[in-house]
Parts: structure tokens; C-alpha cells; sequence
């Protein structure tokens, strides 16, 4: 999808404003950001965790920003799940690697206020999934979708997981929703 909407941005002139090639503990991530007009910019944001990618837009104007979007799906179609398919994805725990990538993809394409079932989901992932680097990801992908209400499953999480690194990760996010709130 980077070559896609690469070719679309350019195909349109809109100049490249922010890019950034990320080097995480596995793999690169990548984030670029076109200025389409003043206010309004697209993002594109490729996980490192998965192979699984976002396009957002944002903008002064929310309207004009989903109308922005509108118009990227149209122009490159059958590349964006349906918000019904990513749901369905994360309440499928039957095969811990599918369901680590589906939690990426529900990090970037949950609803933006917030959703009992995203949450119910995200939860169940973060606190109760036997394998721990399940618990992880979940814990990151919720980092992505910013909704205050997993602030005091994030400080469970923190107290009360058994692996290290999983509390060390619901740390990192808690502490970077409670600096995004101020």
C-alpha cells in the first residue's frame, strides 16, 4: 500500500510535510505525512509490529477530512477492511498470530469515540490471553487508539500481569495517554 498512496500523493503534488522510517526492536515501521492543503494533511502509517498499514487524514476541518479519505478509497479500492471485518478479527482468538495481527489493525481502524465492543475485545486481549506477546500487542495496538476508558485497565495491567514486559508495556501507554490528556 506505501507504493500506492505514494504514487497517489505525487500523482496530485501534494509535497511530502513529516517522513520517518522507524527501527524498533523487530522490524521498521514508516510514517509519512502529505500536506494536501493547508489544515489538512494524509498520513500514512505502516506497523512494525505487522504486516498491516493505516492512511488517516487530518485536518482543521472534520468533514473535509473524511471527505479526503472517502475520495482515497475510492481511488484505490478493495484496500480498506471494513470496520465490521476488523472487529470480527479481534474477537477471534483461535490462532494467536492472526489475532496478534487483527489487534494492530483494530489499533488503527477503531472507531474514533469509543466503542463497547472494540474495548470489550481489546480488554479480554490485553488481560486474559494466555500468551503474553498477545498481551503485548494488544497493550500497543490500544496506544493507537487513544480512548481514556483504558486507562484503568491499562493500570490492572500494570499491576497485576505476570510477565515483566507486559507491565513494563501498559506502563509506557497509560503514561503517554495521561501526558496526550494534559
Amino acid at each position: 500500500m506505501s507504493e500506492d498512496i505514494d504514487l497517489l500523493a505525487h500523482g496530485h503534488g501534494w509535497p511530502i510535510a513529516y517522513s520517518r522510517e522507524k527501527d524498533f526492536e523487530r522490524g521498521r515501521g514508516v510514517e509519512v505525512n502529505w500536506e494536501v492543503r493547508e489544515r489538512l494533511m494524509l498520513g500514512y502509517l505502516e506497523s512494525h509490529i505487522a504486516n498491516v498499514c493505516c492512511v488517516v487524514a487530518v485536518g482543521h476541518d472534520p468533514e473535509e477530512a473524511e471527505r479526503l479519505i472517502a475520495d482515497v478509497e475510492t481511488k484505490l479500492p478493495n484496500r480498506v477492511i471494513d470496520t465490521t471485518d476488523i472487529l470480527l478479527g479481534i474477537q477471534d482468538d483461535s490462532d494467536p498470530r492472526k489475532l496478534a495481527k487483527s489487534l494492530v489493525q483494530a489499533g488503527f481502524g477503531a472507531p474514533i469515540t469509543f466503542d463497547e465492543q472494540f474495548f470489550k475485545a481489546f480488554e479480554e486481549a490485553s488481560t486474559a490471553h494466555p500468551i503474553h506477546n498477545v498481551r503485548s500487542i494488544a497493550i500497543t495496538s490500544i496506544a493507537y487508539v487513544e480512548w481514556p476508558e483504558f486507562i484503568p485497565v491499562l493500570r490492572t495491567i500494570e499491576s497485576t500481569d505476570p510477565n515483566e514486559n507486559v507491565r513494563a508495556r501498559a506502563t509506557l501507554v497509560r503514561r503517554a495517554y495521561e501526558a496526550a490528556e494534559h
